[in-house]
């Protein structure tokens, strides 16, 4: 029997901002649709086989908690049905379009088979409820479901403790609802970490983010390679001359962390060498004017060919061999150079790469999966595992601020064209904290309308902390709607927060401007504002 040679860990990242009633296309709800279609079902579908199979490849996968919001809202689940069946009418009337085109009536049908097989899976398999399928999956012991900050908050950037600390809580709690047990690991927003540090503004020294998950009881989390790199020892257990993404460390809270694997990454990431980039696979960017459906492939230059189905089977099938050899082999050239275990490879990727942005990458995962399956020579293990198993044999570091942005550092986030927003979103923490401060000093009996307002004013804070909005105004994929998104709910945020400065004067909002703000932004039904209170 072949000895191992160590372990494959794959992490998921799952994230799709607040978009409920706040547009539909090219930026708004279609979001989510375009995930559920194309990432989310037909990834759950492969995990779904693995257990028919007895298959536990113990994967990885992050839900963001405003996402598992999303996907559990009736409204969203009663437009994804539509969205659906729009799609399969849209490929039904290409197929009689291109009558005389066989190549792209070829395409048509296969969009039109694809849209009726995932709309089925998700409606007859699935019976439309996705964050059942997850809990069954995970309970099944096929993946490993991982929690984050309740909207995707940058948490370094947050200056006060209550912004930390009710973005993870709202996250566990989220968690916790919906699959019915506590989260081991979490995927850090952005892998934005930071050490602790002095607040000039407050004057004191703010606890380290991984601190406040020792409290939440969280026993890993992710960083990009440079995170590890860029780490000092504090207890170097194994005569390393420095840190390694190859093995996982503790911080001086307990709390484990890991680097990605930047040989592995590159082979999706990299525009030279990346497997979506094959000429063979579906071109994103290019869709026809009519239907909006894909019909070309990558090709590689400005002329594009029709796609075929079945030649982009054969380039799957090649990588995902040469991605399984480069695993092995990248182990095997390491088991010397790391000592007293086993190496890892920790690949992160973002999880909606596979299946929209790169339409072959569910089924490259299954055959990948497929391989290791019959590899003794590779574990493929959840980080919760390695951590049950190493952790007292860790080596305890010292990191520095990173994330995975540009320059390792938090310039995407805090650009000097957007840093204009971090003083509305922490002005409106701490105007929050005060209010919350002065109310239960009063001592106030709630009435049901009180609790409406100061629930939806902590919504709208939340809401308002997503990474998603600077991200988007730097990228500027979609600037003007993250510009508009920012201030709406800011807004709404002040409106409600003059409310709640006098809950006994009922003309500073009226029940109908409270059930239409109500309406548009409703995650966590019953969200609690006291988790806001200045820490």
């Amino acid at each position: 029997m072949k000895k191992m040679d160590g372990n494959f860990a794959l992490m998921l990242h799952a994230h799709i901002p607040y978009c409920r009633k706040s547009g539909t296309w090219p930026a708004g709800e279609e979001w989510l649709f375009e995930a559920m279609n194309e990432t989310y079902i037909p990834l759950l579908s492969v995990f779904r086989r693995f257990q028919q199979k007895n298959l536990k490849p113990h994967i990885m996968l992050g839900v963001v908690p405003i996402l598992a919001e999303q996907l559990a809202d009736p409204y969203m689940n009663d437009q994804f049905c539509a969205y659906m069946e729009d799609k399969i009418n849209r490929a039904e009337q290409d197929i009689d379009r291109f009558s005389h085109e066989k190549k792209k009536q070829a395409v048509a049908q296969f969009h039109k088979d694809t849209f009726e097989r995932t709309y089925n899976t998700y409606k007859n398999d699935f019976y439309r409820n996705v964050i059942g399928t997850l809990k069954w999956l995970q309970e099944e012991g096929v993946i490993e479901i991982l929690t984050s900050a309740a909207t995707h908050g940058f948490l370094p950037l947050l200056e006060s403790d209550s912004g930390i600390y009710s973005q993870l809580k709202v996250g566990i709690q989220t968690y916790e609802k919906n699959f019915e047990t506590k989260p081991k690991g979490i995927w850090l927003p952005e892998c934005a970490y930071r050490p602790r540090d002095w607040s000039e503004r407050y004057n004191y020294e703010r606890r380290s983010i991984d601190e406040w998950l020792a409290d939440e009881g969280l026993s890993y989390f992710f960083t990009e390679d440079i995170g590890i790199t860029n780490a000092e020892f504090v207890d170097n257990r194994h005569g390393e001359s420095h840190p390694s993404t190859y093995r996982g460390y503790k911080l001086e809270s307990g709390v484990c962390v890991f680097g990605r694997n930047s040989i592995t990454g590159k082979q999706v990431w990299s525009p030279e060498i990346g497997y979506p980039g094959d000429p063979y696979y579906r071109e994103f960017h290019q869709k026809d004017s009519q239907s909006g459906l894909h019909y070309w492939r990558i090709t590689g230059d400005s002329h594009k060919d029709i796609y075929d189905p079945s030649r982009a089977k054969e380039s799957v099938q090649n990588q995902a061999e040469h991605f399984t050899s480069l695993v092995l082999n990248t182990l095997k050239s390491k088991r010397e150079e790391i000592s007293n275990c086993l190496p890892l490879i920790m690949s992160p990727y973002d999880c909606e790469l596979y299946g929209h942005w790169w339409m072959e990458g569910v089924d490259w995962l299954e055959a990948v999966y497929q391989r290791f399956a019959k590899m003794p020579q590779i574990r493929t293990i959840s980080l919760s595992t390695l951590v049950e198993e190493q952790q007292d044999s860790f080596s305890i570091i010292k990191m520095q601020p990173s994330t995975w942005g540009e320059n390792g550092d938090f310039t995407v986030w805090n650009n000097p064209e957007h840093a204009w927003l971090w003083p509305y979103i922490n002005s409106s923490i701490k105007d929050f904290e005060e209010v919350l401060k002065l109310i239960i000093d009063s001592k106030r009996v709630y009435s049901q309308r009180d609790n409406r307002i100061l629930r939806q004013c902590a919504r709208e804070l939340l809401l308002m902390e997503g990474s998603d909005w600077p991200f988007l105004l730097y990228t500027k994929q979609a600037k003007e709607y993250a510009n508009q998104r920012f201030h709406n709910h800011h807004q709404r945020f002040n409106k409600l927060l003059w409310a709640a400065k006098n809950l006994d004067d009922l003309n500073r909002i009226s029940d109908g401007e409270l059930h239409q703000i109500e309406e548009i932004d409703n995650p966590w039904p019953n969200l609690d504002f006291n988790l806001f209170q200045e820490k």
